[in-house]
Parts: C-alpha cells; structure tokens; sequence
C-alpha cells in the first residue's frame, strides 16, 4: 500500500525509478554472459595454457570437468551451486561449499584418477549423459519399446548402463544423505523418543 500511495521524497530518486535503473542493470549484466557472449560463463587460463591436453581440460574446465583455476561473470553460475547469497544465510552457503569442496576436490579425483572406480578413466570426469562399457554414449531409445518399457533384449546387447565417476558418487551421496538423517536424529534425539512417545500415548487414552 505504501509503495502504491505514499509520495516521494522531491530530494530522492523515486523508487520506480530506482526500480528500473535495477531491472535494467541486472538485465545487461545477465544478457551479455547468458546470450552475448556465453565464453563468460566459463572462463579457464588451465585451458587455454593447456588447450591440447585432456587431463588439463578435466581439471580446469568449468563445464566438463572441476573448474580448478576457472571464474565465471555469470550470476546464474555462481548462485547455482552455492546458493544466491542474497537469500541464504552465511552458515548454510559455508555448509553447502565445504561438502562441495570434498567432493569435487578430493573425493572425485581420487576415485578417478586414483582409484580408478567404476572403470572410472573410461569416461568422461564429469558428465550428466549415460555411457556403454566401452565409454560410447548409450542409446536409451533402444532399449524402450513403445510402450515406454524395457526391452531385455536390446538391454542385454548394448550391456549396463554408466555414469561418470561424479554423477555416480553425488547420487550415493545423495542417498546416503536421506539414510543420514533418520541416523542423526536417532543418535541426537533417540532418548527422547521413547519417554515422549509413552507421554503422548498416555494423553491420548486419558484426555
């Protein structure tokens, strides 16, 4: 009601005015790395040093590998992984970046490079498509008759289904994570559950 009715301030720039001056810097400042000029959105001096070397390209792309010297002028890349820090507070973006950290920076590279997990070195270090064994991309469309089920036997040819070492260890993560939360209330909040769950019983047959 305020914003509707109540008059300016001569000596102050309106607030419509202070509005558009806003929509209008964040549109420029969105268009030009989104649409213009999308290089912006990942910058990496690892690759262009190293433009001929694959392991460079894994290590220091910010699209197809874990970013390691890559920044970005793209608001949309950096509030998509850490969260806008205009919306959530310090603590929750510390949390989110150090499990990020872990994985991307130590988990990751070891189970590729090291470790070699899931014939990890037979795909790609980061990648969101599904690959064969032998680290071609896997044709779903094969193995999905008509009426959208599986179809064994096409299965069965082109063989099991791939991720890559990232997707593979973010989605156990990922379940691990729900698993974690039935784990930390038991171990933080267990004592209580069984004197409250008699109390709350005892309230219901009385009352």
């Amino acid at each position: 009601m305020r914003a509707l009715h109540e008059k300016d301030d001569p000596g102050l720039s309106s607030r419509s005015k202070f509005f558009f001056i806003a929509l209008l810097c964040s549109f420029l400042w969105y268009v030009v790395p989104g649409y213009l000029f999308t290089t912006l959105t990942n910058i990496s001096w690892v690759c262009w040093i190293f433009s001929k070397s694959v392991t460079a390209q894994q290590i220091g792309s910010g699209m197809r590998g874990l970013g390691v010297g890559a920044f970005t002028l793209d608001w949309a890349a950096v509030a998509s992984f850490l969260f806008s820090p205009l919306i959530s507070p310090f603590f929750a973006i510390a949390n989110v970046f150090v499990g990020y950290a872990l994985i991307v920076y130590a988990v990751t590279p070891i189970a590729y490079w090291g470790l070699n997990v899931y014939n990890a070195n037979r795909f790609p270090i980061f990648s969101s498509h599904l690959f064969t064994a032998q680290g071609q991309k896997y044709n779903i469309s094969a193995i999905v008759d008509d009426h959208f089920e599986l179809n064994v036997a096409e299965y069965e040819k082109q063989g099991r289904i791939h991720l890559s070492v990232f997707f593979a260890l973010t989605y156990g993560f990922g379940f691990a994570t729900v698993a974690s939360t039935l784990t930390h209330v038991f171990c933080f909040y267990g004592r209580y559950y069984p004197s409250n769950y008699f109390a709350e019983m005892l309230n219901f047959l009385l009352y």
